[in-house]
């Protein structure tokens, strides 16, 4: 695609509803043809996750109330952009459900596989958010699972990209 614009918005961007509305902002503003938008988690969410991460590798008896800190911060931002019952508040509970599996579980012995299942559900919670933020302000969004295209090796947290797979995967998509 010759004009493809993509945009990439930190975590302090979009921190809060109103980072959230001036992103769509931004977006309505500058999208004159295709447009791929990349967000990093919201905030200080990596923080917090690697905060779970550390609990429960540490066997705290701590790790639900900071796993409940980190959704209670998005539910707070979705409350501000969304009416109540708007679906992407299933679709994000859905989400951090991936991060109650690994709890369930007793702690990896690999501390980098288990930072890696907990710590990016940060990106896929924000970019949700985003994306259903977009479509209700008039930017037809596409929300795409960056899982679904980006192949990496299986070193955690050090993982390199495969990118033979990865771009077959983009163009397919």
């Amino acid at each position: 695609m010759k004009d493809l614009k993509v945009f990439k918005f930190g975590g302090a961007s979009v921190r809060d509803a109103a980072g959230v509305r001036n992103v769509a902002a931004i977006i309505a503003s500058k999208k004159t043809g295709p447009l791929i938008v990349v967000v990093s988690a919201m905030g200080k969410t990596t923080d917090a996750l690697e905060k779970v991460v550390r609990a429960h590798a540490e066997g705290s008896n701590r790790v639900e109330e900071y796993l409940t800190d980190v959704k209670n911060a998005h539910y707070k931002i979705c409350s501000e952009l969304f009416d109540e019952g708007d679906p992407i508040f299933d679709s994000i509970n859905d989400t951090f459900v991936e991060i109650e599996w690994v709890l369930d579980e007793e702690p990896h012995d690999n501390y980098d596989f288990m930072y890696d299942q907990i710590v990016s559900v940060g990106e896929l919670v924000s970019t949700k958010i985003v994306a259903a933020y977009l479509n209700k302000a008039g930017s037809k969004t596409e929300w795409v699972d960056a899982r679904d295209i980006i192949r990496t090796d299986n070193l955690y947290r050090e993982a390199w990209v495969q990118w033979d797979e990865t771009i077959a995967n983009a163009k397919k998509t």
